[in-house]
């Protein structure tokens, strides 16, 4: 009996384009990367498949170890049953999703046997190219047939890098998860708020906007790994504030939904001109607080489906004005809620982008690329 597998690898051999089959090695955690790429390809009937980088990692200090320094026999554990699986499978295409973890000579090697892309939802090029996480990944670059990135800034530089083909993936949110909650009593107590922020901490206004918000005595809800903002934050503002904890899945939805202003600060660390934030938020139905940049005045009509700021000062004055006028606030949360869902920002949408350009590329294929040893990839 012929598998589904092999129905989806054989119409996309006729088509010679539009892959049937595509196998995600992972090199991060979280639903809202691979997991959610997987599902969604399978969703729109391509074969997905996961290949668990982490699970060829011991536990204990010497795994976390090897995995912080992508060093040791983990790493060659990895790289190795990544090709003796690409080998076995042939998958159409094989997405490595961020691709910390494999060397260009591996890269090198599954073009012979596969179609190479990659996708990257940080900025490996950008201001923070020197830390340790990039040192194969940027090695490699030229070996891959293309790749994708989440930022128009990240896809010039990656082309000077010498990737033969770069693609834009904006984020998204997730339909099945990402969608306006009733929160119980208890869910009330725990997430019920004026203004909340979720996210981590950077070295810019975020710390300034969200003390200005708690001494004008703004009921603010911080949810975010508390070693970082501990450091951070005004004593007198934290005291505040805490506990500060980070929030996951069910958790994080229900921090926004518990929220009437959800607010959204831009890394500058990763160059942004927007986040995925800014998707999550709106769809949950929540009021979108975020700064303002060309790209999201682009997004959303500023005022009508969502706020935007500039400064600490700017943050404080909408934010107490929205929280006085309740309604207003919601006709914009509401409009903000029927623009993210109405305009192409979930995952599905843009899935079938990338697999629109992933056909493209497998159409018309450059010539194999030589690897630093000299050899054909």
């Amino acid at each position: 009996m012929i598998s589904a597998y092999e129905t989806r690898k054989a119409a996309s051999v006729a088509t010679k384009r539009v892959p049937g089959s595509v196998l995600i090695a992972r090199s991060t955690s979280g639903e809202v990367y691979e997991p959610a790429w997987s599902r969604a390809l399978n969703d729109l009937g391509v074969d997905s498949r996961m290949f668990d980088t982490y699970a060829c990692f011991p536990g204990g200090i010497w795994g976390r170890a090897q995995q912080r320094l992508l060093w040791g026999p983990a790493m060659w554990k990895a790289n190795r049953r990544l090709l003796d699986r690409v080998r076995r499978e042939r998958p159409d295409v094989t997405l490595l999703y961020q691709g910390h973890h494999f060397w260009a000579e591996t890269v090198a090697r599954l073009r012979e046997h596969t179609f190479v892309v990659g996708y990257h939802n940080d900025d490996p090029l950008g201001p923070q190219t020197a830390e340790l996480r990039f040192r194969h990944l940027k090695p490699a670059l030229p070996l891959y047939h293309g790749y994708h990135t989440y930022r128009d800034c990240t896809a010039e530089d990656l082309r000077a890098a010498g990737v033969p083909r770069v693609g834009l993936v904006r984020s998204f949110y997730l339909p099945w998860a990402d969608y306006p909650r009733a929160l119980s009593a208890e869910d009330k107590a725990r997430f019920g708020c004026q203004l909340t922020f979720a996210g981590h901490w950077e070295p810019d206004l975020r710390v300034e906007c969200l003390s200005r918000a708690v001494r004008a005595g703004v009921q603010v809800r911080l949810h975010g790994e508390p070693r970082f903002w501990r450091r951070s934050l005004p004593r007198d503002v934290l005291r505040r504030l805490a506990p500060v904890r980070a929030r996951y899945g069910d958790d994080y939805r229900k921090a926004l939904c518990g929220a009437e202003i959800a607010a959204c600060f831009l890394s500058q660390w990763n160059r942004d001109q927007y986040t995925r934030r800014v998707f999550e938020i709106p769809a949950c139905g929540v009021f979108l607080l975020a700064e303002r940049t060309p790209l999201m005045r682009e997004l959303y009509r500023e005022g009508e489906e969502a706020e935007f700021f500039d400064s600490p000062e700017e943050f404080l004055d909408k934010v107490t004005f929205y929280l006085g006028n309740p309604r207003v606030r919601k006709r914009v949360a509401a409009s903000g809620h029927r623009r993210a869902t109405s305009s192409g920002y979930d995952v599905y949408s843009r899935i079938r982008g990338w697999l629109a350009d992933v056909g493209e590329w497998r159409g018309d294929r450059p010539a194999a690329p030589r690897s630093s040893t000299g050899r054909a990839a």
